[in-house]
Parts: structure tokens; sequence; C-alpha cells
């Protein structure tokens, strides 16, 4: 049996990723949403209350999983506060994005590296837009890029420093999808995007890497 973890599990890209990795019974899948609620119910499946925002929550959650060991962390939550057309700083917006999208996620992972097997595989969902290489860059919303790219570079970090425990680490690119953040005229499904999560699982892919649609791209 494996297990796994999954953020953001109740909606969009999270509860896709979850909705295919239950077909197959020998995965366990631990999601997590804010109030800890969630929609789907099947018996390899359980949801966590976790805010990122929140070190006692990190902390409640990672002591709620007792002596499991896992195969898996998808770390998927994240927000977007600024509107589409903004490019000026606001400082309260940057802090509170980077709380979720960087430093709660990073505190998180950290504290579970302990709990991963041998070959588990870390994926990081960032964004083109936390990428230097955007082909269509411009001065949009700020905090929700930065925060890509820093974890971005947590990924490249973290890759290296679990070299010797043959973990993977990756970062995952979604491209443009119809989600909460994305609209309702993103050409990408969530469920497109959870088979290319779903492939990048079920193969032995390089670590450090920047994937879009099942291939490598560039940072």
């Amino acid at each position: 049996m494996k297990h796994g973890i999954i953020t953001g599990s109740s909606r969009g890209i999270g509860l896709a990723t979850v909705e295919l990795l239950v077909n197959n019974s020998k995965t366990k899948v631990i999601g997590t949403s804010t109030n800890g609620n969630h929609t789907l119910i099947k018996p390899n499946f359980e949801c966590l209350k976790l805010d990122l925002s929140s070190s006692s929550s990190i902390d409640k959650f990672v002591e709620n999983l007792e002596n499991v060991k896992l195969d898996f962390l998808i770390n998927n939550a994240g927000i977007l506060l600024e509107k589409w057309d903004e490019s000026v700083i606001n400082l309260k917006q940057l802090k509170d994005t980077f709380d979720i999208n960087l430093f709660g996620t990073i505190e998180l992972t950290e504290s579970l590296i302990p709990k991963l097997n041998p070959k588990a595989h870390i994926i990081n969902i960032t964004s083109d837009w936390g990428s230097f290489s955007e082909q269509n860059f411009d001065a949009f919303q700020p905090h929700y890029k930065m925060s890509k790219a820093a974890l971005n570079m947590y990924t490249k970090l973290l890759s290296k420093r679990l070299e010797h425990q043959n973990i993977i680490v990756s970062s995952l690119d979604p491209g443009w999808t119809q989600t909460d953040m994305g609209g309702k005229i993103a050409p990408r499904l969530p469920r497109d995007v959870a088979k290319d999560i779903l492939n990048l699982l079920n193969n032995n892919v390089e670590s450090g890497k920047f994937w879009h649609q099942g291939k490598i791209r560039k940072w």
C-alpha cells in the first residue's frame, strides 16, 4: 500500500488529483482542506484540517499522521489574492501570499521529510507565472509570481539536498486551468493536470526539474 498527501484537495486540481489517485485501491491518500471537510467518501481517502498560514495547524496535522510513512507529497494548496490587472505591490497581500504559497508549504514539507520513504516523490505545483522564461511576461500578479518563483528555487535546492535519499523533487506547471483561480475560459481542465501529476508519480523521472504536460520545461 502506498501512502501520500495532497494539500488543497477540496476543489480544482487537488480534487481532480485525489479522484484519480483513489481509483487505485493500493493507494491511501490523505487530503487537506482549511476546515477539514471534503465531499469525497472513499475507504482509501481521508481529509485532515490544515491551514498553511499557521505553524500550530501544521504541527497538529503532522502529529495526526502518527507513524505513517509517505511515498508522495503533492504541495498543491495556494492562493492568488490580487486582481489579474494589479501590478503595484501590496505588502499585506505579499506577506499573506508568501505565508501560504511559500513559507507554509516549506514548513510542512520540512516537517514531513523524516516521514518520506526512499524513492518518495515531492511535487510542488507552481506556475508558468513563477518562471523566468514566461513568454508573455508582464507586471501583473506580482505577489503570486514571486511566491511561485521562490517555490521553484526550493524545488531545485531540495532536490540537491535529498539526492542521497533517492527522493525525487519536482515542480509542475499546470498551465492555464479551469479553477477558481484560472476561471472558466481556461483551455485546460483540472483532470488534465491530474493526469500530468499521476504520470510524474508513476515514472522514475529526473529530480530537480520543472514539468509541463509531461515534458521538462525551462525555469
